[in-house]
């Protein structure tokens, strides 16, 4: 038995001035000749995809929104698995496997099975994470562990369905939001902390073009393009993260504290109509993410010469070098949480080394809370850092920017360390 119907597809516009999609082009005239298709253009002049999407679901009357970006390819069965948990439950918000289609070719290269989730860091952008050991464990349970939904933390953004209903009660996207950037995290927040949940479906396959940059712009330069995201982001901070984890998003992102947001009350307003939790069960519960409070230093970590350790100048390959640069104060790619377990983490991945001997590169992977290959104390009087396995110290590189081991000399500045932000009630 069929349970779904498809009520009507709506093409959302945002009045681009590409003469391939002005009225009587070949794309608006071929909309025309499609069933349950029709396209709606935004009525607010160029706003971006957060005001376009906002006012497509605006107008759409089915009971469940599928939202998808205009550069996707859907393969055969992606709909039912995509749609099935909002059926079950009303609070649900789901979104496919994202296969990928090269810009260059437009060719899919698609795993048969995803078996990643959506994380977090702390300048609030979105990442692809590993399953944690809880969420296998509970997949591990099902019948069809492999085909089992994956919880998520957070979602993509531009691929996801929703109840509408539920959708307008928890305020759809934030209007206050400008073209692109951020609105994936706000959604995610609302969904987990206002009594939702969020799946990823692994039998759901829909592919996206992923381009090296935006086919448009947010403004007349890098640096307006750089403030829209940022304002989004800040938006988000300001409205979903309570008191110290608030202060500790801005260390991250100190450029955040100049940028007017604009009015977050009405924002605020539905999150308490809703009674929606706090961001420390977000922490606990949702994302395994540590807080300021389960650090013993964080901040820039920097040499004598005033030069910082950097993760390649903000790449983020798993096993790529740790290396040095200038220290530039904006924290991001030179901001690291040295753990109370003495591991240090940055945006995605933590210390690690590829050899126990003295030459060996010290790199940035994914966190193993069983190997001691990660953990690095602290020497508060000689300051240097010592790879507890090899009792080597982290030093740099002869020629290069690259940070390795070497046998620890307490008299070479070049292994000495400070970090930015220290703590007297957690002693390094």
């Amino acid at each position: 038995k069929q349970w779904y119907q498809r009520r009507v597809s709506i093409t959302a516009g945002d009045n681009s001035d590409l003469d391939e999609l002005q009225d009587g082009s070949w794309f608006t005239n071929h909309i025309k000749t499609l069933p349950k298709v029709r396209l709606e253009r935004s009525t607010h002049g160029r706003g971006g995809l957060i005001k376009a999407k906002t006012h497509a679901g605006r107008l759409a009357t089915g009971e469940i929104l599928v939202y998808l970006d205009s550069h996707c390819e859907c393969n055969d069965g992606w709909l039912e698995p995509l749609v099935y948990p909002i059926y079950l439950n009303r609070t649900a918000c789901t979104t496919p496997s994202i296969d990928v289609i090269t810009w260059q070719k437009l060719e899919i290269i698609a795993p048969e099975l995803m078996e990643v989730t959506g994380g977090l860091n702390w300048i609030l952008n979105m990442l692809w994470s590993p399953l944690s050991q809880k969420e296998q464990e509970r997949r591990n349970k099902d019948p069809y562990p492999k085909t089992a939904d994956i919880m998520t933390p957070t979602m993509a953004g531009g691929l996801f369905a929703v109840d509408r209903k539920w959708f307008y009660k928890i305020g759809m996207y934030d209007e206050g939001q400008n073209i692109w950037g951020g609105e994936n995290i706000d959604l995610s927040f609302r969904v987990w902390l206002c009594g939702g949940v969020q799946w990823m479906s692994p039998c759901s396959k829909v592919a996206h073009v992923f381009r090296p940059k935006h086919p448009y712009s947010f403004g007349n330069n890098p640096e307006e393009n750089f403030n829209v995201v940022l304002k989004n982001y800040k938006r988000n901070a300001l409205v979903w993260l309570d008191g110290e984890h608030l202060e500790f998003f801005y260390k991250w992102k100190p450029q955040a504290r100049g940028i007017d947001a604009g009015d977050v009350s009405d924002r605020l307003r539905i999150k308490e109509d809703l009674q929606c939790r706090n961001f420390d069960y977000f922490l606990e519960n949702v994302w395994n993410m540590p807080a300021e409070r389960d650090c013993v230093a964080t901040g820039e970590i920097k040499s004598p010469d005033n030069r910082c350790l950097d993760n390649a100048g903000g790449s983020d390959r798993h096993g790529q070098h740790l290396q040095l640069w200038g220290c530039h104060g904006g924290g991001n790619n030179q901001f690291w949480m040295y753990r109370k377990d003495r591991r240090i983490m940055g945006l995605l991945y933590v210390f690690d080394v590829d050899g126990l001997t003295p030459g060996s590169n010290v790199i940035l992977v994914w966190i193993n809370l069983n190997s001691e290959n990660q953990i690095f104390d602290y020497n508060t009087q000689t300051k240097q850092l010592v790879h507890r396995v090899s009792a080597l110290c982290v030093d740099r590189k002869d020629g290069s920017n690259d940070v390795i081991l070497a046998a620890c000399n307490p008299d070479t500045s070049f292994q000495k360390w400070t970090f930015q932000y220290t703590y007297t009630d957690r002693p390094l």
